[in-house]
């Protein structure tokens, strides 16, 4: 019988930082970088104003309510037909995985709201929080609704687009060229390799000179096993966007390559993702007995014979929640833990790291299209999912009696329905895509961190050494027996999304009446702090513009 305990919680999808064939062997460094509160606010109000039809953000918005429409449906709403906070975080966290590979820092990590800025700006890391904050105190508890939350998402894609252009006009600083002035084909072409160094490496362009620039970039091929294929993505973009001539002499304006920095951030997730697929690959072969997991003595085999992936100790391994311990004397890897965990992100930005897109969000984005709420019964779950294939699995299927039964389980405990964000519901959809869907573990019990922050707070190298490797290669491996559900273990700990008592809620029509109004007020108060903003700013650069470059 299942037990349940009604925490709160995000829900937590394993997410990734270097480990597969061809991933990044230097560890990318952690950045503290700010922005300021009149940036943020100025980029909020011009998504506010998409809103009301006018301004550049529209057709954005529009897209992302589009996306973010299926999820919205079927996620847990509050008394007023809303978000909550935890869920507004959640759903953001998804979203960004699912279109960019993006993990937006502050969104993975519990990061409140409070004293996130300072008179030095909000730490890019923060700025979700800061801007739920901000519709949080305009919106009082009602929660966010479908438009709010793509006026948040709109935001950061903004703000994110803000910072690539920067970052573009930070190399222009490097080589001295004027934005005002035109380059070559090939001269973009460096500009572009120095930006993906940096990208990749994680590296400050205001802290390197333009020779300490030119030297990691010429050591890139050593660095990034997959530097040449990443020349070609880029080069591919920057042909399709700008206007080339056949003898590469057309000369290119800041404009045009502002635009391709914009699309590589946004589709560079998608290209490093066949990395994500070929890792998979790799330790699919080492699996043990169909159960989507790795034996760590398997595990550890290629780094013993001189490859230098899967090198990871056994702490790291089990602070990132990629271990199954149910078998002491056969501890495993699960697969899909550690491809998503922080071991295997790649590149990074202020405000996000590259990770591979999760598998199980389209899955999971299936249902919720399908069933439009946030629970259902469990004949209409096994329903969809006997018709639903992922890339292991076949769609004609018939689900195994212990499957069936665990579902039954979970509805039980629920009157008669299933929670599709709780965490029992989770772990079911891991036994039906044990290669697609991680395994939950308890809120706490395990932790994102990448190898920097562990050594940073541990002291100890995430890297295990020879000897902590060979000590598993003399474990004896059990045998398979049994079905796959017998070899993945069942825990009957729940936890929701949302808790509340399960009564009928009356929607406040009113206030879905009033939400553009809302906005719109929001939008005015946004725009008094802004001019008051650029009116002290102004008068400081009024008396500083000596000291200043040029404005990205």
């Amino acid at each position: 019988m299942i037990g349940a305990t009604c925490t709160c919680f995000v829900l937590v999808i394993a997410l990734p930082l270097g480990g597969a064939n061809e991933f990044l062997k230097a560890t990318p460094k952690e950045r503290r970088e700010r922005v300021s509160e009149a940036d943020i606010q100025t980029t909020l109000l011009e998504e506010v104003e998409g809103t009301l039809g006018s301004g550049s953000a529209t057709n954005r918005l529009r897209l992302l309510e589009a996306t973010l429409k299926p999820m919205y449906d079927a996620l847990p709403k509050n008394e007023y037909g809303n978000l909550e906070h935890a869920t507004v975080r959640y759903a953001l966290h998804r979203l960004f995985i699912m279109r960019h590979g993006w993990s937006i820092k502050g969104l993975g990590r519990h990061v409140e709201g409070a004293n996130v800025s300072s008179l030095a700006g909000v730490l890019k890391d923060q700025v979700p929080a800061y801007i739920q904050s901000t519709f949080e105190e305009r919106l009082g508890e009602r929660g966010l609704g479908l438009r709010e939350l793509a006026v948040m998402a709109s935001t950061l894609e903004h703000l994110i687009h803000k910072e690539a252009v920067g970052r573009l006009g930070d190399i222009y600083n490097l080589f001295k060229i004027l934005p005002t002035a035109q380059v070559s084909e090939a001269k973009a072409n460096k500009i572009f390799d120095t930006y993906m160094m940096a990208f990749i490496l994680g590296e400050s362009l205001g802290n390197l000179t333009r020779y300490d620039a030119q030297v990691l970039t010429a050591e890139m091929p050593e660095l990034f096993l997959a530097w040449g294929d990443t020349q070609d993505f880029v080069r591919r973009i920057r042909s399709n966007i700008t206007q080339t001539s056949e003898d590469g002499s057309s000369m290119l304006e800041f404009s045009a390559l502002a635009k391709v920095a914009e699309v590589i951030g946004e589709e560079y997730g998608s290209f490093q993702n066949f990395e994500c697929h070929q890792l998979k690959e790799t330790l699919m072969k080492m699996e043990f007995a169909g159960s989507g997991r790795v034996k760590l003595a398997d595990f550890y085999k290629p780094a013993l014979g001189g490859s230098w992936q899967f090198q990871e100790n056994i702490e790291y391994l089990r602070l990132l929640g990629t271990l199954d311990e149910s078998d002491p004397n056969s501890i495993s890897v699960i697969i899909v833990n550690y491809l998503h965990s922080q071991a295997n992100c790649i590149a990074s930005s202020g405000y996000y790291s590259v990770c591979c897109i999760d598998e199980c969000e389209g899955l999971l984005g299936r249902l919720e299209e399908s069933i439009a709420a946030p629970e259902a019964k469990p004949s209409t779950i096994v329903a969809i999912v006997e018709g639903m294939s992922s890339s292991t699995v076949n769609s004609s299927r018939k689900l195994s009696a212990k499957l069936l039964s665990y579902l039954d389980d979970i509805a039980a405990l629920h009157n008669g329905k299933v929670p599709l964000h709780g965490r029992l519901f989770a772990q079911w959809m891991h036994h039906a895509y044990p290669r697609e869907c991680p395994y939950p573990h308890m809120s706490g019990t395990t932790r994102q961190q990448t190898p920097d922050e562990w050594l940073l707070e541990s002291g100890i190298d995430s890297v295990a050494t020879e000897i902590e490797m060979r000590q598993f290669s003399n474990h004896t491996v059990t045998t398979g027996m049994g079905s796959e559900d017998e070899l993945v273990p069942w825990s009957s700990e729940e936890e929701l999304l949302v808790c509340r008592k399960q009564e009928d809620i009356e929607v406040v029509f009113m206030f879905a009446r009033l939400r553009p109004v809302v906005l719109f007020v929001s939008a005015c108060l946004l725009s008094v702090g802004v001019v008051n903003t650029m009116k002290s700013t102004a008068s400081v650069a009024r008396n500083d513009v000596g000291s200043a470059k040029f404005i990205v």
